[in-house]
């Protein structure tokens, strides 16, 4: 299948392209500034009459044949009308999708609203604490509410498995250099120790994929206004559905958490434990158990290699730092 060729992206016929899917045929206003994430450069359009659209043009996959990328655009598309369709209010809208590289631009795209406001800056120590705390309560409840309304039945152990045998079979196939079929069979022996049994019946829901600060966009009062960039997305079970958003995983495979991490996680499973609902009563189950980071490394080695070797090269199990503890000790002092 041929592969993508860089050269043929011509941004200054992007609004030419996306006035095909303005009933009026009005040709936008492109601003000049655009912004990159994982697959995709975003650019912002305006109308006349005050609506701006936000337009999704995969030009970062790197030697993806052209049909995996437009097969890539489309399952975005599709789970963004699923979405869509369950009122849930932090996704942005359709607007159209052109889903072949002979365009203007030369690229397909996609067409969504835009969404005001900007990526949310977080780090160790910004914001403050009664911003972060608001923030964290935002996140836990924009997770229920999408897991409560993309809710289907299926299976856990069944779906897992299923993930551990096709792995497996790549391994074999020499698919995935540096994985050995041992650590193969090791990732499944962990697997069913870290399953709850209390949720193998639990449904399948929309997990985002990539719950980060840069797809979280919030207003100058850091109210959440959405959330963006939905090209990992799926419908997966409740362990993975209801997992923690990125920014509170270990940022390197060492326990225990930071004390501001443990802060952070406090103040979020508090905001699940004060909603009544049944999917918060899971997530708040998933997160409160004594080994959470052991267990989220587990399942996150079913669909990261990366995270599939880094267990196998520590043995299967995440050391120590004591430091971490005394650390917090002296904080408390103060």
């Amino acid at each position: 299948m041929p592969l993508i060729r860089m050269p043929t992206f011509h941004p200054e016929n992007i609004p030419a392209a996306v006035s095909a899917f303005r009933p009026s045929g009005e040709v936008p206003v492109r601003h000049s500034r655009y912004f990159d994430g994982g697959q995709c450069r975003i650019f912002r359009v305006d109308f006349s009459d005050g609506v701006s659209w936000s337009v999704r043009i995969p030009i970062h996959f790197q030697n993806h044949s052209q049909d995996a990328i437009i097969c890539t655009l489309q399952r975005e598309y599709d789970v963004l009308l699923e979405i869509g369709r369950m009122d849930f209010p932090w996704a942005p809208k359709c607007h159209g999708i052109s889903l072949t590289f002979d365009t203007l631009v030369g690229f397909p795209f996609i067409i969504l609203s835009w969404i005001e406001g900007s990526p949310l800056f977080w780090t160790s120590n910004y914001p403050a604490r009664p911003i972060r705390n608001k923030l964290l309560c935002q996140i836990a409840d924009i997770q229920v509410t999408l897991i409560e309304r993309t809710t289907e039945t299926s299976t856990a152990t069944q779906y897992f498995s299923r993930l551990t045998d096709n792995k497996l079979r790549r391994v074999r196939n020499g698919e995935i250099p540096g994985l050995t079929e041992q650590d193969c069979f090791d990732l499944k022996k962990h697997l069913f120790e870290v399953l709850n049994p209390e949720l193998e019946d639990a449904p399948f829901a929309m997990d985002h994929g990539d719950l980060a600060p840069l797809n979280i966009i919030v207003d100058p009062e850091y109210n959440i206004t959405g959330i963006i960039d939905w090209g990992f997305a799926s419908k997966v079970p409740i362990q993975l559905a209801g997992r923690l958003p990125r920014f509170l995983q270990l940022s390197e495979l060492v326990l225990p958490p930071s004390p501001t991490l443990r802060e952070d996680r406090k103040a979020y499973i508090a905001s699940l434990k004060s909603n009544s609902s049944q999917v918060a009563f899971w997530m708040s189950l998933i997160h409160s158990s004594e080994d959470v980071d052991f267990r989220h490394c587990v399942l996150e080695s079913m669909i990261s290699k990366g995270m599939h070797l880094s267990l196998a090269r520590l043995g299967w199990t995440l050391p120590y730092d004591g430091s971490r503890d005394s650390f917090e000790t002296e904080l408390k002092k103060d």
